[in-house]
């Protein structure tokens, strides 16, 4: 068994000027083989980039509004929903709400993280 406690996981800051901050919680650095697990907050405002993951992404919003686009599709999505996003489908992400942006997002397999982590080195 392997326990990551959100205070003490890894925090990664975005390059400026964005200020989201994600955690990666669980992937092959802290354990896992199968599946890398984050916790990404968005401020007001944030809007990430279009982009794409090789493998699966799900994303399950914990607390505000966030809105999702991919393939001209655009919905909203509130505390307790979901999204799954296939393989190599463009989508962007973005706080919609008065409220930061709290989500989980689970990669599998892992991999794509690591340009998290990267970013990170480079920002040092």
């Amino acid at each position: 068994m392997i326990i990551v406690r959100q205070k003490d996981a890894p925090a990664f800051p975005a390059t400026p000027p964005s200020k989201k901050l994600t955690k990666i919680m669980m992937d092959p650095v802290l354990g896992s083989e199968h599946v890398a697990v984050g916790f990404t907050t968005y401020p007001v405002g944030e809007k990430g980039a279009p982009h794409a993951h090789a493998g699966e992404e799900s994303i399950f919003v914990i607390k505000g509004k966030a809105k999702v686009s991919s393939g001209g599709e655009e919905q909203t999505l509130e505390a307790g929903d979901i999204v799954y996003l296939p393989p190599g489908e463009t989508h962007t992400f973005a706080n919609s709400g008065k409220e930061d942006l709290q989500f989980l997002w689970v990669y599998t397999p892992p991999g794509d993280e690591k340009s998290i982590r990267e970013r990170a080195k480079k920002q040092k």
